[in-house]
């Protein structure tokens, strides 16, 4: 149902009648561009943008965005110009029109000036900004939504070299190239049987072939509802006054923002990973805080649980990469943490001063609003300590021992489907001493005629194959949307240290294999380098075999992997993992390595494997049978300790034992779910 703003300013919590309204942090509070139209920052503003960007958070990213040049914005224009591909390359006009506009503010010059005005010019012109129709009308998603933002934010650093008669000209297309798309668009995932038929614009190339007949039905509860809002809200602020139809789209984007904001669970974390909620967040802030900026009528630091939010931030965490920014758990496409303008406006607008710890430390710098919104200095607090050990709402669970760069992450994938995902139930990623020892696959394709669609399969992962399958998974015909496959955790034990869950991935495995009865996966973790996996799998008739891959990262190709009998080694050059396998009945350990030939679609061929990357893993196959428990025991080491530990695990009854770094443990089997039970004889 459509919420209008009166209606929104009771969710607000802002009653209508008498109203006095919180007085908000340093930012200015409401209306502050409500004289001068501006729509991101005041001219005031300015020494501050351009003191944030000699800060140590900033200075870096800010001296490789002037380093690019405004050269870049007229080589990046015709490239787009001579290709005509409105998909990636007039994404990286926009990327260098970004860049070029921060450095404007911070440094003028007449060269940057003058790319600015070329590229503003120039998409003006274009006949439409967008690649998708519903039917024979124009509809707005990305490009249309991002061609609105980067618009107005050129036109206000601009300042007075943006002239009257540009300005004409920008905002007698603004309502058509952006406003009536975006609407669309919104329209469309808020009733999707009105819509005519979603398509691509047949003038554009495109290298997908995917159905877009559903996508009105799921598109709406994935990241992308925020890019057409954002979109339609800055347009209907920048019109107003000016188009009739600014209520109405004020009204809309408003709507859209919460539905975007109720996609967060109700403790903040989000379905398809924190890449995509980061995303979805610095798009929809754009339109709440030019709200706020400009109308002021809606509270929209009560729209959110935006503690719970910065509290999934700090969860999410994983560490550094090698080159020092944040490191996230990758679950699904995920791959990178928030940028620091998120963090700051959850601090100014919410007053959370965790949210200042996550941009200074869980934060990597890259997109505009960063350099408008950081406020360096402001209190901040750490990660609450009951944060380690984390079973989100979604059925996620991930701890640690820390939040240092050399401390262990473990992190497990329960829950349901998501946009996004990945075929993944039941898996699990483990990063010690700076390396990701277990790793979670990175580049997965989109298109399913890529061969890297493979990374997408339960067979590229941590976790168990039955007969040699995984567990259900599309074919892509609609893009990289939810499956159906669902996981639960039925249990979940909290010692501090000393941690354990037991998943439940019946369903995910018998929606590809009606032979499946039983798909349990227990996992303890002793802080901070042993980890132990129990696999239980039962069978209906027939017996079959089951296989456990573990897959250390090797994007740098330097990953070893060795066995000997039914122990084996990952090697990284920073860490071991030392693992050593039991089971009910005879394994097969084996080093591998992923083969990508085994899921191309008919009419690909594959020529160059090694441009693909190469994916060991060990893997433990067992016989054929209709019961199966597999225990494997895994111990982590820094390379160069001299420790080398003896595992030991048997099964005597229903009792599995297990021996590690002087930790002993036994899981019984008896019950629904394996009971735990820790002894430290160090």
């Amino acid at each position: 149902m459509m919420m209008n703003r009166r209606d929104a300013l009771k969710v607000g919590g802002i009653a209508l009648a008498g109203a006095s309204l919180p007085p908000f942090p340093v930012w200015g509070g409401l209306n502050r561009g409500k004289e001068s139209g501006r729509i991101f920052f005041e001219k005031e503003d300015i020494p501050r943008i351009r003191r944030n960007a000699r800060t140590a958070l900033l200075g870096s990213k800010y001296e490789e965005w002037a380093s690019k040049g405004p050269q870049s914005v007229v080589d990046a224009w015709k490239k787009f110009e001579a290709s005509g591909n409105i998909v990636y390359d007039l994404r990286d006009f926009w990327a260098a029109f970004e860049r070029c506009s921060v450095v404007y503010i911070v440094e003028p010059t007449e060269e940057g000036r003058d790319a600015l005005l070329f590229g503003f010019e120039r998409v003006v012109a274009l006949p439409k900004w967008d690649y998708l129709m519903d039917g024979e009308e124009d509809i707005g998603l990305m490009r249309a939504a991002m061609a609105v933002s980067r618009l107005l934010f050129a036109r206000e650093a601009l300042g007075d070299a943006f002239g009257d008669e540009l300005n004409e000209g920008f905002l007698s297309v603004l309502a058509e190239k952006g406003a009536i798309p975006c609407e669309r668009t919104i329209l469309g995932m808020n009733q999707p049987e009105s819509v005519a038929g979603w398509r691509y614009d047949p003038e554009h190339p495109f290298i997908n072939e995917y159905s877009l007949e559903n996508w009105p039905y799921f598109l709406g509860r994935t990241n992308l509802r925020g890019t057409s809002t954002m979109g339609l809200g800055l347009a209907a602020l920048a019109l107003r006054g000016r188009d009739s139809r600014c209520d109405q789209w004020m009204d809309t984007a408003v709507d859209s923002t919460y539905q975007v904001l109720s996609e967060f669970s109700p403790n903040g974390s989000y379905l398809e990973g924190l890449s995509y909620g980061a995303y979805a967040l610095r798009l929809v802030l754009q339109f709440c805080e030019a709200h706020y900026r400009l109308m002021g009528d809606i509270d929209w630091a009560k729209a959110a649980n935006w503690s719970g939010i910065i509290d999934d931030v700090a969860v999410m965490q994983a560490g550094k990469k090698s080159d020092g920014t944040p490191d996230v758990v990758n679950f699904s496409d995920a791959s990178a943490s928030i940028h620091p303008c998120v963090g700051s406006w959850i601090r100014e607008r919410a007053g959370n001063e965790a949210a200042q710890h996550a941009t200074e430390n869980f934060a990597a710098p890259g997109y505009f609003l960063d350099f408008l919104w950081y406020r360096p200095g402001r209190s901040s607090e750490p990660p609450r300590d009951e944060l380690k050990n984390y079973r989100t709402d979604l059925d996620w669970v991930i701890c640690r021992s820390g939040w240092g760069a050399e401390d262990a992450v473990l992190a497990f994938r329960s829950g349901n489907p998501a946009n996004h995902e990945h075929a993944d139930r039941n898996s699990f990623l483990f990063k010690a001493f700076g390396e990701r020892l277990l790793n979670d696959p990175f580049g997965a394709a989109y298109d399913r005629r890529d061969p890297k669609w493979t990374l997408r399969m339960t067979k590229a992962h941590n976790a168990i194959l039955i007969g040699g399958r995984g567990h259900q998974y599309h074919e892509g015909e609609e893009g990289v949307n939810a499956g159906k496959a669902e996981a639960k955790i039925l249990s979940f034990t909290d010692k501090g240290d000393h941690v354990w869950w037991t998943s439940d991935a019946t369903h995910a495995y018998q929606l590809a294999n009606d032979n499946v009865r039983k798909v349990l996966r227990t996992m303890v973790f002793l802080k901070p380098t042993v980890v132990v996996v129990l696999d239980q799998v039962q069978l209906a008739e027939s017996a079959e075999s089951i296989e456990a891959r573990y897959f250390p990262d090797n994007r740098d190709g330097l990953a070893e992997v060795s066995r000997k009998g039914g122990n084996f080694e990952l090697k990284r050059p920073g860490a071991i993992l030392y693992g050593a396998f039991a089971a009910n009945t005879p394994l097969s350990v084996t080093g591998r390595t992923l083969d990508f030939r085994e899921d191309l679609v008919e009419g690909v061929s594959l020529e160059e494997p090694n441009e693909l990357g190469d994916y060991p893993f060990v893997s433990a196959k067992s016989a054929p049978a209709r019961r199966h428990e597999l225990l494997t025991v895994l111990v982590a080491e820094q390379s160069g300790s001299g420790n080398r530990p003896e595992l030991k695990a048997r099964k005597s009854g229903s009792l599995w034992r297990f021996e590690a770094n002087g930790m002993t443990g036994i899981l019984d089997t008896r019950g629904d779910v394996p009971s735990v039970e820790i002894r430290n004889e160090g």
